[in-house]
């Protein structure tokens, strides 16, 4: 297969999911990979396509769930947003306030910016003067632990400055936001009050994403799974037929590592606003004509 132009249709109906599919796995066995010299030449090239494949479903998750919600008619979506963490915001973050206090204050997003960080998706209810941030995680093996905690303390900084930066972009009138780490397979690690999985998409924008989704997983998997042939033969041909006299010699295994149970620092309270469990925009109701 030949490198593919990725296609900007929306990944909705089954064609469109097909097509993206089929590039997905055309960009990836056209990519140059190392070769492992304990795996091989062969075992090297096949490991480290499916592996470009498993990396680059995470992004189709991330398309597919915008393309599905902009396609419902109830939702704006903003991708790959870089948003600024105000100096306010931080050090609401590193200090304590009580909800009471908490509830009087409104940032700016234009003051003194701190750092920026970049939003997987911004989806916006207009309607109804909702909107959320979400970083998006494939969420089949862990993040690592030293990057799982920015993500949170980013995205409740988010719930700040989410209204005012979004009046900047043209959407006045939003009144009420939220922020959550999409984690689709559910084991990336995040704090369960930060976190969404998969079961839980549907109920929380309030419109179906998850059957698109998975539609999409399928066709993928379709897609590679035709051309493992082709990857695994040339591999499995060159394999030799007899085993090494020498690789039947007793091998010592080491014991297995005692696993260290991770203590998970929490930020001391702030309020309800940032510790707050994601919250959707609730049911939609159609405007009358």
């Amino acid at each position: 297969m030949t490198p593919t132009s990725i296609d900007t249709a929306p990944l909705v109906s089954p064609a469109a999911i097909a097509r993206a599919s089929r590039a997905v796995i055309a960009n990836a066995m056209a990519g140059d990979f190392p070769i492992d010299p304990v795996i091989g030449a062969d075992l090297s090239k096949s490991f480290s396509i499916i592996n470009s494949v498993v990396k680059r479903h995470g992004l189709l998750i991330q398309r597919t769930l915008g393309d599905a919600l902009a396609a419902s008619g109830r939702f704006e979506i903003l991708t790959e947003v870089p948003l600024p963490i105000t100096e306010a915001a931080q050090d609401l973050l590193t200090s304590q306030n009580s909800d009471r206090d908490l509830a009087k204050i409104k940032l700016k997003a234009d003051s003194k910016t701190s750092r920026m960080v970049t939003v997987d998706l911004i989806v916006v209810d207009t309607e109804s003067g909702w909107a959320g941030a979400y970083d998006v995680k494939r969420g089949n093996g862990a993040t690592e632990s030293r990057k799982r905690r920015p993500i949170e303390l980013d995205l409740r900084a988010a719930r700040l400055i989410l209204a005012s930066y979004l009046a900047k972009c043209g959407y006045d009138g939003i009144r009420s936001v939220t922020s959550a780490v999409i984690d689709y397979y559910g084991a990336s690690g995040f704090s369960k009050e930060m976190k969404l999985t998969r079961e839980e998409l549907d109920g929380h924008f309030g419109v179906p994403v998850l059957d698109t989704i998975d539609a999409m997983t399928a066709e993928l998997q379709r897609a590679l799974h035709a051309e493992m042939r082709n990857l695994l033969t040339p591999a499995l041909t060159n394999l030799p037929h007899a085993a090494d006299p020498a690789l039947g010699a007793d091998i010592i295994v080491p014991p297995p590592v005692a696993e260290i149970a991770e203590a998970e620092i929490r930020e001391n309270a702030i309020g309800r606003l940032l510790n707050a469990r994601p919250t959707g925009p609730g049911p939609w109701r159609p405007r009358m004509t």
